[in-house]
């Protein structure tokens, strides 16, 4: 998500399309565990979520961005995030340069690195590369392996429960992938795009063409989109030669909100998207309803 550019904070749009019954999990807790538990303290309310559904009940997680108003790139950690870390069996985070105050809030405890599982430790993620990770599929696979190995490091008691729980969350990603994939051919090579690179991932992974890059590369390092690029991205609103228009609910800005009137005033369908997850849902309803969501947009009859 880029920084500044006049930016405020949006209120966080409902997406999800009631398909909850799809999937089983357990509900992860959100608070701060006693000293000295097992523990698993989370950047983000993403990955808490998909660990608490691997570590619950043997270890109690908690997240500390939870509200769609906290930019994660500007949050500043208090004094009790500290303790939580420095008191935590298992550390997650996003990385990739995303929430860096994590990394200094690990570096500054007593926490092993191997107790840190950060998510860009994805072969398939290159420095450089989109740090939305939790909307790449294969990449939130992998960390769910990676996070179910760390568990079973740090509590071998409990590794048979650990490993239990963590097929249960593949074979649920796995249903995602799936989807996915049945989308895929149905939407593939048609022209979308977005305000920031959040959609990127996601978009990727469907096989459409995204458009507007040099846009949203400028949104993400907070600096103004040149010109002609602001002047092509209207053009193609306005033309109508874009099939779809996501933007990140939590930020509103001048450029992108002109954007988003272009789209409304063209008819092409705008797709919400967020960085932290809605509170009282999981990654797999959160991410399956978006995909719902998109075939609609799209046309795409499910």
């Amino acid at each position: 998500m880029g920084m500044g550019l006049g930016k405020t904070k949006g209120i966080l749009c409902p997406i999800l399309l009631g398909i909850g019954a799809v999937f089983g999990f357990a509900t992860m807790k959100v608070g701060y565990a006693a000293p000295h538990a097992l523990s698993v303290v989370a950047a983000e309310n993403t990955w808490g979520d998909l660990a608490a559904q691997i570590a619950e009940p043997d270890m109690h997680v908690s997240s500390i961005l939870v509200s769609p108003a906290v930019d994660p790139h500007l949050y500043a950690p208090t004094p009790d995030d500290a303790r939580r870390v420095a008191d935590a069996t298992l550390v997650v985070a996003n990385g990739a340069g995303y929430d860096t105050w994590m990394d200094h809030l690990v570096q500054a405890s007593a926490l092993p690195q191997a107790h840190y599982v950060r998510a860009d430790a994805w072969a398939g993620w290159h420095e450089g590369d989109n740090a939305h990770l939790w909307y790449d599929l294969n990449a939130v696979a992998d960390f769910a392996q990676r996070f179910e190995k760390a568990c079973e490091q740090a509590d071998p008691a409990h590794a048979k429960a650990y490993a239990e729980r963590a097929r249960k969350l593949q074979a649920d990603i796995a249903s995602v992938q799936a989807q996915a994939l049945a989308l895929r051919p149905h939407v593939q090579g048609m022209a979308v795009a977005a305000t920031e690179p959040l959609f990127t991932p996601l978009a990727r992974y469907l096989g459409l063409d995204m458009k507007e890059n040099d846009f949203q590369i400028a949104i993400m390092n907070d600096v103004e989109p040149p010109p002609i690029a602001v002047a092509a991205f209207e053009q193609d609103l306005a033309q109508r030669k874009l099939k779809l228009l996501a933007y990140n609910v939590q930020v509103e800005e001048p450029a992108s909100k002109r954007l988003i009137d272009l789209a409304h005033k063209a008819d092409i369908p705008i797709l919400p998207l967020a960085e932290i997850m809605p509170q009282g849902t999981h990654w797999q309803i959160w991410i399956s309803s978006t995909l719902t969501q998109i075939g609609h947009l799209l046309g795409v009859a499910q």
